[in-house]
């Protein structure tokens, strides 16, 4: 089944796996774990719903989107998972990135900043920092509807490899970020106009997962569409760019992340974009085999 199933769905099938596994073992310290194991194994069920459904070509042109679309749900269902299982797992490591920090700058970059805050450029930062959650949809969908479909499965395999080697930082690396860590150093509060309060209100209430700080998620698959995008469709790229940069900015202005999440983030999305195409083209022809 492995062998034969989409690639993209194939990874999700692993790292669900792999939460299982995690789970199991640490849970005499998880609250909530049998909850955790019926959705994993739910999810895993969904999955294989998926590959038949697929095969049997079952739902016809709608399911066949679903089918290509998936990840996309996986991704979001897991991430929000995670606010049930890392913060148990061992301690936050924001002390030691606020250590790294300083020793690499000689001061808080995020309290250094504090110099620039204007409500006009929080509200930049802000939309900024929002795009993140656009910029892999509209590539994707841009892809799906010029039906460039080698490219298109290449690009949610990346991305969703990208996705899940964040995830397993999260895990490793718990950390809630410098909004939380040193909220008791800020003197300027981030304060702009109705654009900044709803960005914030909204992502505090809908993202359970707190510590999602390090590596830095947002510069690590921003990066990812980035590049996929310069090669895939290159008018996006020009139009990304700059989102990008603000973007990656943003991420300390607005306090959500030390300067050293930017650098791994960094660093995971050169090395995802170059063993995902591989990782990819191993996989995919076993499809069919």
């Amino acid at each position: 089944m492995m062998r034969r199933i989409a690639p993209f769905l194939g990874l999700t099938i692993l790292f669900l796996l792999g939460l299982i596994v995690l789970t199991l073992f640490f849970r005499g310290q998880i609250p909530r774990w049998h909850s955790l194991l019926l959705r994993y194994m739910l999810w895993i069920g969904l999955v294989l719903v998926l590959k038949l459904s697929s095969d049997r070509n079952v739902m016809g042109r709608t399911g066949a989107f679903f089918h290509d679309f998936s990840p996309l749900l996986f991704i979001i269902l897991i991430y929000e998972s995670l606010g049930d299982l890392i913060q148990y797992l061992h301690p936050d490591i924001d002390p030691a990135l606020i250590r790294i920090d300083h020793l690499l700058f000689g001061v808080h970059p995020t309290l250094w900043m504090e110099r620039w805050i204007v409500p006009w450029f929080t509200d930049i930062m802000s939309f900024a920092y929002v795009s993140y959650y656009f910029l892999p949809v509209i590539l994707i969908m841009t892809l799906y509807l010029r039906k460039k479909s080698p490219g298109l499965n290449e690009v949610i395999f990346i991305l969703t490899f990208g996705y899940y080697v964040s995830f397993i930082g999260y895990i490793l690396f718990p950390a809630v970020g410098p909004r939380y860590a040193i909220a008791h150093l800020y003197s300027v509060p981030l304060e702009g106009s109705l654009l900044t309060d709803l960005v914030r209100d909204v992502l505090n209430s809908i993202e359970h997962n707190k510590r999602d700080c390090m590596p830095s998620g947002h510069t690590q698959i921003a990066l990812m569409v980035l590049f996929l995008a310069r090669r895939y469709e290159r008018f996006l790229y020009y139009i990304f760019f700059p989102l990008v940069c603000g973007l990656i900015l943003s991420t300390v202005y607005l306090r959500y992340h030390y300067v050293i999440d930017l650098f791994v983030g960094a660093a995971l999305a050169i090395g995802c974009l170059r063993i995902g195409p591989r990782l990819s083209k191993w996989w995919s022809p076993r499809i069919n085999d």
